[in-house]
């Protein structure tokens, strides 16, 4: 990893194209929507093609397995590639192909399938999330607005993945067909100015940058975890389906305008105590346990903002790497004798959790007080460090 961060300098422009392409937060917005697309479309795609026999079941687990490796692991050698090329919208195209083509193949086609829609959503979300996040201005905000519906698509995938036959696939091409139209108009093809990334770029050397970005890491890595087993002793059913989902997009899409007004560390301390007692001890009540999964997921937009300020001119790399952190979290819970924490070991996970969090933040915000900006003449884009 410290070969490819090279001491956070800027990409060779005899690699780097004169320009590459961003998004406003209204265009954040949209490739929002896209984003709810492209999950929804692949996962219920591999759930096709997945074997619907019980006595099948480790073929199913291993199908999904392979997608989420693939759409979370992939997106750390895309994200390389994708910011040493200045491919981002293009990345995010090729997803969207892709994708198609995943949705497009038979039902029992379960490797191509997977290879396709796993490619495809790799490539989709490290593109379009690039993107977002060099047009950003290091907030918080805007990666929000991108990520929060990822969690509704998720779940919307996986309620119509279980019915195929129930569900016409035709509003699928047509939503693909939108978030196609939606990258080219979105993403606004301009020079990013050395000065805006001078705001952000401190002098840090090589073994700092890896430490931080190890922390950040660390921090998505355990949230993943403890939202996977969040829920364990709530009751199943259709209420617990649809709320999972609803309370991961409103506790993303939140945290990052609260953490822009309030101060990221403010909000990433306060969410993070605030959730941990909730979720070790909701003992599977489930009105206790989803407000606790709503304040735990408002870090996610601060990690993600956090990695664009610690290496500005790596917007896909650092998007890729946390989003390795993801599926790295999860695959403890989900494999065979594996581990579901619950009560105090939560609590300490989650402590974990923000511990890493803070000592991360101290690092990739400067002071307020020494702050200056190029985007605001009159007020510092660092969020306040105070607690």
């Amino acid at each position: 990893m410290e070969q490819l961060l090279l001491d956070n300098g800027p990409v060779p422009t005899f690699i780097q194209p004169e320009a590459t392409h961003s998004a406003t937060t209204r265009g954040a917005a949209w490739l929002g929507a896209a984003h709810f697309v492209v999950d929804a479309v692949c996962v219920s795609a591999v759930l096709r093609a997945s074997p619907q026999s019980n006595s099948l079941i480790s073929s199913a687990f291993a199908l999904v397995l392979g997608y989420d490796l693939l759409a979370f692991a992939g997106q750390v050698p895309f994200g390389w590639l994708i910011d040493r090329l200045g491919l981002r919208r293009g990345a995010a195209l090729a997803g969207l192909v892709l994708s198609t083509a995943a949705l497009s193949a038979a039902s029992d086609a379960g490797t191509s399938v997977v290879l396709l829609a796993g490619l495809g959503n790799a490539l989709f979300h490290v593109g379009a999330g690039a993107m977002v996040l060099a047009g950003s201005k290091g907030r918080a905000t805007p990666a929000g607005i991108f990520v929060a519906p990822g969690a509704l698509g998720l779940g919307l995938g996986l309620a119509l993945g279980r019915r195929p036959a129930a569900v016409p696939l035709w509003p699928w091409y047509v939503a693909l067909a939108g978030a196609f139209v939606v990258v080219l108009l979105v993403s606004l093809p301009k020079n990013e100015p050395a000065e805006d990334k001078a705001a952000f770029q401190l002098d840090r050397g090589r073994g700092e940058v890896v430490v931080v970005l190890f922390l950040l890491w660390l921090s998505v890595a355990v949230r993943s975890l403890v939202g996977t087993v969040g829920c364990d002793g709530c009751p199943r059913g259709v209420l617990l389906l649809a709320a999972v989902p609803a309370a991961g997009f409103a506790g993303k899409l939140a945290g990052g305008f609260l953490a822009d007004r309030f101060g990221w560390i403010n909000l990433a301390m306060v969410a993070l105590l605030a959730s941990a007692p909730l979720l070790a001890f909701s003992g599977g009540d489930l009105y206790l346990a989803l407000p606790g999964l709503v304040i735990f997921q408002m870090t996610m937009p601060v990690t993600l903002a956090a990695t664009f300020r610690l290496m500005p001119d790596r917007p896909g790399f650092g998007f890729g790497v946390l989003c390795l952190a993801l599926v790295a979290g999860t695959l403890p819970a989900y494999f065979p004798g594996g581990w579901r924490p619950q009560g105090v070991s939560v609590l300490l996970l989650v402590l974990a959790s923000a511990a890493a969090l803070y000592l991360a933040l101290r690092r990739v915000l400067p002071s307020a007080a020494t702050q200056a900006t190029p985007f605001s003449p009159q007020a510092s884009t660092s969020p306040p460090l105070t607690l």
